[in-house]
């Protein structure tokens, strides 16, 4: 976690340390009429291993800075004569801008990464032309498949606060993106144009990922990229299912016990009771103070619409079951994410009430087609297919076997 900026003299900012991708990365080397400032991170213990293995090349020291006594890196050997990428180079100069800190001259001379040219880190600013990769792919007549642009907002504003910066998300022009998540196992998920070559970014995040990253939401249809991977030596891991339901088609009444109702969460004074059942219905290890401020810094995300926020409430209007739901009027699909009821009231009908009101709402907003997609067990896909859904496939992560 972030303790704090410090400053540290007698030392200067370079970017002369060979990378194995060819480019350079930030150093700093010994320079007495120089100073360096940063931020102080508190590691936990263990991290450190982990840590140093991943910051090849480099030795490590302790060093005084401004904040107190902290571990650092350098780069002691002969200054490397290529230039940073101009990706890395980017994301050096937001993160510093993000905590107020100088990036100095650190882009001057970035060149573009031959792999992937144009690529950048994604910031806020480019959510509307993710958006839209994903709004039109999901209107095209393709076999890919594409997330909603709902998940996507689900993924970068609900993140797990444990784990900061562990996702990211880089575009490539207007064609598409990838998204990099640093949990182990690492993931990688690609999303271009229809008729985009997706392969050329796969293999860019995982030169970043020492070829660990596993590929995620790969349809069994999309025998294109199933072949590419194929030929990489790519094989599957583990599976999802996708459901869908057709919202020009009937939708069953819900049903509730008397006394319950469905509607949406009234403000942020029902947070704590909206997100414990979520807790319970996750089986969340995070602790509640931490799993309620996440939901409270979502509920006040630029992407939060208060009317999809389903749930369903017994009595005393403690919530038992919730709903988010997504729209996307580009492809008229809409997307839940997340759902879930308290293990406590399951087998009652009160998820399934939920179920059936929420899309009787999409419907009037104007969409067509409803889908949720869930882990291949067996209790989840019971349960999607007992409400009526449709199984339209697997959505398949594959891991390279070199």
């Amino acid at each position: 976690m972030v303790v704090g900026r410090a400053r540290l003299n007698g030392w200067r900012l370079d970017c002369d340390k060979p990378s194995l991708d060819g480019s350079t990365k930030l150093n700093i080397r010994p320079d007495s009429d120089s100073s360096v400032e940063g931020l102080l991170y508190r590691i936990e213990d263990g991290e450190r291993q982990a840590l140093d293995e991943a910051e090849p090349l480099y030795t490590s020291l302790v060093v005084d800075t401004s904040g107190g006594e902290a571990l650092t890196y350098t780069y002691e050997g002969e200054p490397a004569s290529s230039a940073p990428y101009d990706w890395y180079a980017a994301v050096c100069a937001l993160g510093a801008a993000s905590h107020g800190i100088e990036a100095g001259d650190i882009q001057t001379g970035a060149v573009p990464d031959p792999m992937a040219p144009g690529i950048k880190p994604a910031t806020h600013d480019d959510l509307a032309l993710i958006h839209g990769i994903l709004s039109d792919g999901l209107a095209a007549d393709t076999d890919r498949y594409y997330v909603h642009p709902g998940d996507y907002s689900w993924w970068v504003f609900h993140d797990d606060p444990r784990h900061p910066d562990h996702f990211s998300t880089w575009i490539q022009g207007e064609s598409g993106f990838v998204t990099i998540d640093s949990l182990t196992p690492f993931e990688i998920n690609v999303f271009t144009r229809p008729g985009v070559d997706r392969m050329p970014l796969i293999e860019w995040s995982q030169r970043r990922l020492g070829g660990k990253g596993e590929v995620g939401w790969v349809a069994d249809s999309d025998t294109e990229l199933i072949a590419d991977l194929e030929d990489e030596s790519y094989s599957p891991v583990s599976a999802y299912r996708s459901y869908e339901w057709d919202l020009t088609g009937p939708i069953p009444k819900p049903e509730l016990p008397a006394g319950w109702e469905i509607r949406s969460v009234r403000d942020e004074r029902e947070a704590n009771t909206r997100r414990a059942a979520a807790h319970a219905a996750f089986e969340s290890t995070m602790p509640d103070a931490m799993h309620l401020q996440r939901y409270i810094d979502f509920m006040r995300s630029p992407v939060y619409v208060p009317e999809r926020d389903l749930v369903a409430v017994d009595e005393s209007g403690t919530v038992v079951s919730f709903m988010v739901w997504w729209a996307d009027h580009g492809s008229a699909t809409a997307q839940i994410e997340p759902f879930g009821t308290h293990p406590e009231f399951h087998r009652r009908g009160i998820g399934r009430a939920l179920i059936h009101h929420g899309l009787a709402e999409m419907r009037k907003a104007g969409m067509e087609m409803a889908r949720v997609c869930t882990g291949d067990e067996m209790a989840a896909t019971d349960f999607y297919e007992g409400v009526g859904f449709s199984d339209v496939g697997r959505l398949r992560w594959w891991a390279s076997a070199d």
